[in-house]
């Protein structure tokens, strides 16, 4: 069974690389898969083949259930129902929204839908609504390194996303349905926040009660990630495993107290079902999420081990639980909560089977040994790992767990009915994740909380993966010490950085706003940082330096803020608190903390690259977006020209005072190809080779204008645009011109939009 469910799982993996949707034809591999099952030899074979074909036959449901091109950006009038429970966020609200299929079936199956200003009165899960909307294909910023958005879409089966649009069309249809399983999460969480108005705790109990983490602060998500406790707020594989536990053993014990029932049903097998149904009900107030699913599963085959009486070795119970869940969902692989679960109970079973004598501390050491074991996993999806995990562990899992879980989930039962108790529960457990934390801040304060490591190739993996199974085998296994090789890449591996008198130019995806990195050997410059779309979610933090991770960059030498529009400084505070700046450059110095102005004449060399700023001069004046910061970066091999939002005016003073000293191998379009700038003067004293467009896909200005296009078509200059490519990176190494890498193209997934539509 095991070598099936590897078999299997290895299948999706593979199906899952491919950058595109294969033909239909492809279904017809299912009749030679079924001749090699036939053999004992190529049994295996024949599962990869099958594993690879359900993937196939589940990703062509998810993406013919896509918004037709013909519905997008159109005002539609749609009738449905709130599929779960709203977010509200910084003067907006986030749901997902289930089309009534009979009326529309051209639409997708499940949207996803912002609403703005002015919101509505109130917007509950299950409730069915008239809405008049504006849509679009499942779409996202693509950068390397970076949170993938149209992936995490594409598992979620959301067919497209869009937004509300103000009408007077909108109103309430039906309210929800008193059975509804979001409704009763919804209450639930209402009825937390009232009873812990003023707590730092409210999102913490929020998410070990229903799943929703929506009020959890970006601090508490920093203490939990350094002190490597992230797993404890998710209600998965642990806390399912928790509540089936409490469910077995209660209903067990209560079950046996009359000797009758134990002649119509052995008290191991009303315990089973007893710790079946609390598991699913846990599951459900998590609202079935993607791994309480998948713990819900394990469990189920646990507990139908009990029911029919045939003890299953735990190896196969993981094995079923695998081949179980690739069966229910076939692209739970691309999760990464899947690979760390799924890790983390092998880790277990392996480092703690057939070893006898079993010490006492050992419910102490398997924290260690998973904290060591996920290593190699949490730096290849996060470059970066706890180090203080274990010690975390060993303190927070049983007051979590054995504490605050149970407690929560009387609780739960309690304030629906017996409202006094539930209260009295919530701030028990209140108390105690107030007495914790100040110890899990502590351990995440330290030093030597986390250990970062740059992106490793896959080729890499190899060896480290090998080498950590290899130590953690028992304690006699011959050549053990060998592992302590395996993981000499973690170690040694420097990422590539450009040569000396070399620069690599990086152009990312951070929507309607601008953020560029300039690379030299030495030193790395950033010019601008993108938006900021709400308290929760800004590109400094969420692109621009989780970028800088991947590329093996722990520190900014210059920041340079091109002036005080949000969609170029929107990102810059929150990328000054997570990384450490040298120094910050501004045309709007006062709205950023230790910045100076940058002025014209300012210029400076690192590694042979030289950097010189154009504008504005001291005595210069006119608008916010005319005074913006001017760079050139440039080599024996070519330059590059960034602009800010400069418009006509600036343009003309820059000509006039520079001429062909403009001239440069690539311009960033000043103002994202506004028709108030890119002026034709300007341009042929630029002359570029290639301009680059900063925009976002869809975007409400309808950047870059047609007209400037057209300007830059005139002179038969190549373009790029980051709403259709993706993050552009450019390499000036060589007198050619130099060579682009589009994100988009370069790492095409069978999820990911086409670059044209």
């Amino acid at each position: 069974m095991i070598k099936t469910a590897i078999s299997f799982a290895l299948g999706c993996v593979l199906f899952v690389q491919l950058s595109n949707l294969p033909s239909s034809l492809w279904f017809w591999g299912f009749l030679p898969a079924c001749c090699l099952l036939l053999f004992n030899k190529s049994r295996l074979l024949a599962i990869i083949i099958f594993g690879a074909l359900w993937a196939f036959l589940h990703t062509s449901l998810i993406l013919n259930d896509r918004l037709d091109d013909n519905l997008v950006g159109q005002d539609l009038v749609v009738i449905g129902t709130i599929s779960n429970i709203p977010k509200y966020e910084d003067r907006q609200l986030r749901f997902e929204f289930k089309p009534d299929q009979t009326i529309h079936s051209s639409l997708p199956s499940k949207i996803r839908l912002n609403w703005y200003q002015p919101l509505p009165d109130n917007l509950n899960s299950g409730e069915q609504w008239q809405l008049t909307v504006r849509l679009k294909k499942p779409r996202g910023m693509i950068n390397p390194g970076t949170f993938d958005y149209e992936k995490w879409l594409f598992q979620q089966q959301i067919g497209a996303t869009g937004y509300v649009r103000a009408n007077t069309n909108n109103k309430r249809l039906a309210e929800a349905p008193i059975y509804s399983i979001n409704v009763i999460r919804q209450s639930l969480i209402d009825a937390i926040t009232i009873h812990l108005s003023g707590s730092a705790n409210i999102g913490l109990i929020q998410g070990l009660t229903t799943g929703i983490r929506h009020n959890i602060t970006a601090e508490q998500w920093q203490t939990l990630r350094l002190s490597g406790t992230s797993h404890l707020l998710a209600i998965s594989g642990l806390h399912i495993g928790l509540a089936a536990a409490i469910g077995f053993f209660c209903t067990r014990w209560i079950w046996s107290r009359r000797s009758k029932n134990l002649l119509q049903l052995p008290a191991n097998e009303a315990g089973a079902i007893g710790g079946f149904l609390v598991a699913l009900f846990y599951a459900a107030l998590a609202g079935f999420s993607i791994p309480s699913q998948r713990a819900l599963i394990m469990v189920a085959i646990v507990m139908l081990s009990l029911l029919i009486r045939r003890p299953i070795a735990s190896s196969h119970i993981l094995a079923t639980s695998l081949v179980s869940v690739l069966i229910f969902d076939p692209l739970a692989v691309l999760s990464v909560g899947f690979w760390l679960s799924f890790s983390a109970v092998a880790i277990i079973l392996f480092t703690s089977q057939n070893r006898q004598p079993s010490p006492r501390w050992q419910w102490a050491k398997i924290h260690i040994l998973i904290a060591f074991g996920l290593t190699p996993l949490l730096l290849i999806f996060f470059m970066q790992t706890s180090l203080i995990s274990p010690i975390a562990n060993v303190i927070a899992v049983p007051i979590i767990s054995l504490l605050v879980v149970p407690i929560l989930l009387l609780c739960s039962l309690f304030l629906w009915c017996f409202e006094p108790i539930g209260i009295l529960l919530l701030q028990v457990a209140d108390l105690i994740l107030s007495l914790l934390w100040p110890i899990l801040d502590y351990l995440a304060s330290l030093p030597f909380s986390h250990w970062s490591s740059p992106p490793i190739p896959a080729l890499y993996w190899i060896p480290v993966i090998l080498g950590s199974l290899l130590l953690l085998a028992p304690k006699n296994f011959p050549a053990k010490w060998i592992g302590l090789l395996g993981l000499a890449p973690l170690f040694l591996y420097s990422p590539t950085l450009p040569d000396k008198g070399e620069f690599w130019f990086t152009l990312l995806d951070v929507g309607q706003g601008l953020s560029a990195i300039i690379q030299t050997q030495n030193h790395t410059l950033v010019y601008d940082a993108g938006p900021k779309f709400n308290d929760k979610f800004n590109t400094g933090s969420a692109v621009v330096w989780p970028f800088l991770q991947h590329q093996g960059i722990d520190k900014i030498d210059t920041l340079i803020i091109s002036h005080g529009d949000n969609d170029h400084i929107g990102g810059a505070k929150p990328l000054i608190d997570v990384m450490p700046i040298d120094n910050v450059v501004s045309s709007t110095p006062e709205l950023l903390s230790s910045a100076t102005p940058c002025r014209a004449g300012q210029s400076w060399s690192w590694d042979n690259v030289h950097f010189s700023i154009l504008h504005p001069q001291t005595s210069d004046n006119g608008s916010e977006n005319n005074l913006s910061c001017v760079l050139k970066i440039s080599n024996q091999f070519g330059s590059v020209l960034l602009a800010g939002d400069i418009e006509y005016q600036t343009e003309r003073l820059l000509v006039s005072r520079y001429g062909n000293s403009l001239n440069s191998s690539i311009l960033v379009a000043p103002h994202h190809g506004s028709k108030t700038s890119s002026s034709k003067a300007f341009i042929n004293a630029v002359q570029p080779d290639i301009a680059l467009f900063a925009t976002g896909y869809r975007n409400r200005y309808h950047f870059p204008h047609s007209k400037v296009v057209e300007r830059y078509q005139q002179q038969d200059i190549t373009m790029f645009n980051t709403a259709n490519q993706g993050a552009l990176q450019f390499t000036f190494n060589s007198p050619l011109l130099p060579v682009v890498i589009t994100t988009r193209q370069s790492t095409s997934r069978i999820w990911r939009s086409d670059a044209t539509d």
